[in-house]
């Protein structure tokens, strides 16, 4: 791979935001499982910002199918935020879009896992 991935997590009032950039495949997916498998105490829901990913292929696709079951189970949504133009086709190939929440951005995201505290819609 040519392109480094960088993996960077915050915490914004009580959800954390995964922003992942650079290239992601079979050997390089690790990094970035770690920060996807587990969601720590007192968090309530994970953004996953993915504008920054050039590249992701079908193991890729797997974590975002594992995390979301992992996400659902332990009752803390997870939002993608602003797909890259490669991971939308991902999801579009694949027919798996309909699988996720996903928002136009990071805010939007943020605000619909608020909403789904408060009893309100996820943005879709």
């Amino acid at each position: 791979m040519s392109e480094d991935q960088e993996v960077r997590t915050t915490l914004e009032g009580g959800i954390r935001v995964v922003s992942v950039s650079g290239e992601f495949d079979l050997d390089t997916i690790d990094v970035l499982a770690q920060a996807l498998t587990r969601v720590p105490e007192g968090s309530t829901g994970t953004v996953l910002d993915l504008a920054g990913v050039v590249f992701a292929d079908s193991a890729f696709l797997h974590l975002l199918l594992q995390a979301r079951r992992y996400h659902g189970t332990v009752g803390a949504p997870l939002v993608l935020a602003r797909p890259s133009a490669t991971v939308s086709r991902l999801l579009d190939v694949t027919d798996t879009a309909g699988a996720f929440t996903v928002a136009p951005s990071v805010p939007a995201a943020t605000a619909g896992i608020r909403a789904t505290e408060t009893g309100g819609n996820v943005i879709r």
